[in-house]
């Protein structure tokens, strides 16, 4: 076989290989491709307000709520939604009976950094009465700061933490039992999950 006739048989090839490569990206993704993502793709979150009736915020929704007078924190729920990776919440708030009114709140810097543990308790014999949230997309987590309520004179005693109050993308509706403050909030992000687990440090007041 001839040099030239070598290398007419060559280019043919490489002519072949190139106008089938064309045809596929001119064809682009098959129908079945098409199907198969979209079968892959999550369900859209429903309307915050349809997944939690009373939710205070939208998914990936920055939030304040706080109680007002002699309120504190005694009901907290939460719903999950694996598209947004986020979670929705709504807060009850209950008067202190031993009290009218509080002398002096704050607000607590930020208690965790974006995928890591938080740990904070109100210092001073301060309860709970709100909190701050926001959502990171990159990070697919919330961080939060506390709002923390004193009365002159009040007392914090019998300590104790709840266990986790909710499973990975699972719903939360915790009581606080009657009786017992919210002092403070504990907790973990999964970065396999997206998701993090709560409880909360609870106690007793005295006047």
């Amino acid at each position: 076989m001839s040099p030239d006739t070598t290398t007419t048989m060559a280019s043919a090839r490489a002519w072949v290989v190139t106008a089938v490569l064309l045809a596929c990206l001119l064809a682009g993704p098959t129908d079945s491709w098409w199907r198969r993502r979209r079968r892959r793709a999550p369900p859209p979150c429903p309307a915050y307000t349809d997944a939690l009736p009373g939710a205070i915020n939208s998914w990936d929704q920055t939030f304040t709520f706080q109680c007002y007078g002699n309120q504190a924190i005694s009901r907290v729920q939460s719903v999950h939604c694996d598209t947004t990776e986020d979670r929705v919440w709504r807060f009850e708030c209950r008067s202190v009976p031993v009290l009218s009114y509080f002398n002096w709140h704050f607000w607590s810097p930020w208690i965790n950094s974006f995928d890591n543990y938080m740990n904070y308790a109100c210092p001073f014999n301060g309860v709970v009465t709100g909190f701050k949230s926001e959502h990171s997309n990159h990070h697919e987590d919330r961080r939060w700061r506390v709002r923390c309520s004193i009365k002159w004179g009040m007392r914090t005693s019998c300590h104790y933490s709840s266990p986790y109050v909710n499973w990975w993308d699972g719903k939360m509706n915790y009581y606080v039992p009657y009786g017992y403050y919210i002092r403070g909030m504990y907790g973990y992000h999964d970065n396999g999950k997206e998701d993090r687990r709560y409880g909360f440090h609870l106690c007793r007041i005295y006047l």
